[in-house]
């Protein structure tokens, strides 16, 4: 493949990744100072580089979809507060994605900026400047959208794990922990043999139906 082409796509793919984990973490960790009462001083900080995680890095450049290292959030003393809240801090991220996701359909939808995506047009409208913020913006809503279902999956560190860490009775909290513990080796090894993206492949295609129609 033409190593410019690789580049910039490289460069088109960043800024939606970035957006992607920041903001899903940013929202749990939002979330959990408003649900429990600490105040910022009296939690760790959030450390935005700390949550990109290398592995789950490589597999947003590579399928579009990947994860981060969570904020440290006891989901189970967070239930002791109320289920809602629990459940609200644990599906705040994956509702972030999804907005800003829809966001950015919304925007190329709606406006001509999509004429200059180089993603979708074989015959773009030829502005460097412009090419570069289309391709980016229509990185953004399919990371975005992707995230907000992969995330979903109840695998450790995924929120669905978390979900089912606040569903699950209290007489299996502890078998649920010391699963989580593998949940990320099992994440690393379903990726390498293709399931994850198996199991994905109906999501990603449905993502870029609704990036090409948005786009359209």
């Amino acid at each position: 493949m033409d190593i410019r082409l690789l580049l910039r796509s490289f460069l088109a793919l960043t800024p939606g990744i970035a957006i992607a984990v920041m903001i899903h973490e940013f929202v749990h960790y939002r979330c959990y100072i408003h649900f429990t009462g600490f105040k910022k001083r009296e939690l760790p900080s959030l450390g935005f580089v700390k949550r990109f995680d290398p592995l789950g890095l490589l597999m947003y450049y590579l399928f579009n979809f990947g994860w981060s290292r969570p904020y440290p959030i006891n989901y189970w003393k967070l239930k002791r507060k109320g289920t809602f809240k629990a459940l609200f801090t644990a599906f705040s991220g994956p509702i972030a994605n999804f907005l800003i996701g829809f966001t950015a359909a919304v925007v190329l939808f709606f406006t001509d900026f999509n004429v200059f995506c180089t993603v979708t047009n074989e015959t773009p409208v030829a502005f460097p400047f412009m090419n570069y913020a289309s391709d980016a913006l229509y990185w953004t809503m399919v990371v975005n959208l992707n995230a907000s279902l992969f995330n979903l999956l109840p695998l450790p560190p995924l929120d669905g794990s978390s979900v089912l860490m606040i569903l699950v009775p209290e007489e299996q909290v502890q078998w649920l922990a010391k699963y989580q513990l593998y949940g990320l080796l099992a994440l690393v090894v379903l990726s390498l043999l293709g399931i994850i993206q198996l199991i994905m492949w109906p999501i990603t295609k449905l993502t870029s139906f609704l990036a090409l129609l948005f786009t359209s």
